[in-house]
């Protein structure tokens, strides 16, 4: 199978080939940075510098017929689009519509698009969510993710292309940019927690998440792809469990062997309070379930930045 990966250089896309390549798929790789701090080894494949807010940029990439797109590219903190706003638009929104054209040109077979928890509605009452939950952003880059997400439906639709929608929940494992301040909750608080034995929290104590191992996901990503049966359906991607901010501290603890010391600063906007993902849908159609639990995940991700 032919794979093209957008964002090919990021946490995601890196992962998603290196899960690719092992079963001996050919990925091509979309990014515009030239460089990722992840090396992996490709037996077959190719790399393309290309920048997707660029129709001209990307209708120059030669990819075979009938590939898999998996569209990882884009701004992906909510913190990020309030300071650059017309960044996220153009990376997001610009950068679906030149990708959907790309698609329709290169007659790709399906399009796997990376989406968001941040779309729904925060709901305080039903704090589990389902892809039928409703969708009501509270970030610029949640807007645009969604409108992301009807211009595929919609336009994507209308051109005859094939489409899966994955809103994932919160992400962690090796691989991910420990540097970042703005993206992976628990890389953030993991490596404050190794460094400094000081936290600082953005936001209230009293949140709550879905934490995913990073494994977990590109598992969920490979299904999907190899799947032919349940195109143009959108499915959460998430442990489908709540955690607590006081029990993930809890599990650093014992992770890292010391005590941390918890503190809370001013929230940053469009943040949630606490959601978690009903699974059940992608359970069913793809038979996909988590095989990591926060523990372990916690470790070996632990023992990978400790390398």
């Amino acid at each position: 199978m032919n794979v093209i990966i957008t964002g090919g250089n990021g946490f995601v896309g890196t992962k998603l080939a290196e899960k690719f390549n092992s079963h001996g798929h050919k990925i091509f790789l979309l990014d515009y940075k030239k460089k990722s701090q992840n090396k992996i080894f490709l037996k077959k494949g190719k790399f393309k510098k290309v920048d997707i807010t660029s129709f001209k940029s990307l209708e120059k990439v030669q990819v075979p017929n009938n590939a898999i797109l998996l569209h990882c590219a884009g701004q992906p903190s909510a913190a990020v689009s309030f300071k650059r706003p017309f960044d996220d638009h153009k990376k997001n929104i610009l950068g679906m519509l030149n990708i959907i054209k790309f698609a329709k040109k290169k007659k790709v077979k399906k399009i796997i698009f990376a989406s968001t928890f941040n779309i729904y509605k925060e709901n305080f009452r039903f704090t589990k969510l389902k892809e039928n939950s409703e969708c009501k952003p509270k970030s610029l880059y949640a807007i645009s993710k969604l409108a992301a997400e009807n211009y595929l439906k919609v336009y994507g639709g209308h051109l005859g292309l094939k489409w899966n929608i994955l809103r994932m929940f919160n992400i962690y494992g090796p691989g991910q940019d420990k540097n970042n301040k703005n993206l992976g909750m628990i890389s953030i608080f993991l490596n404050m927690a190794k460094n400094n034995s000081n936290v600082l929290v953005k936001g209230s104590l009293k949140r709550f998440r879905d934490f995913i191992y990073i494994d977990d996901v590109t598992e969920a990503w490979y299904r999907l792809a190899l799947d032919n049966k349940n195109y143009n359906k959108t499915y959460n991607l998430g442990s489908g469990k709540k955690t607590t901010l006081k029990k993930l501290f809890n599990h650093i603890e014992k992770t890292i062997g010391k005590k941390i010391n918890v503190k809370e600063a001013k929230g940053t906007p469009g943040d949630f309070l606490g959601c978690y993902a009903d699974i059940n849908k992608i359970k069913k159609d793809l038979k996909f379930k988590p095989k990591i639990n926060l523990s372990k995940g916690l470790k070996l991700f632990n023992n990978w930045l400790s390398e």
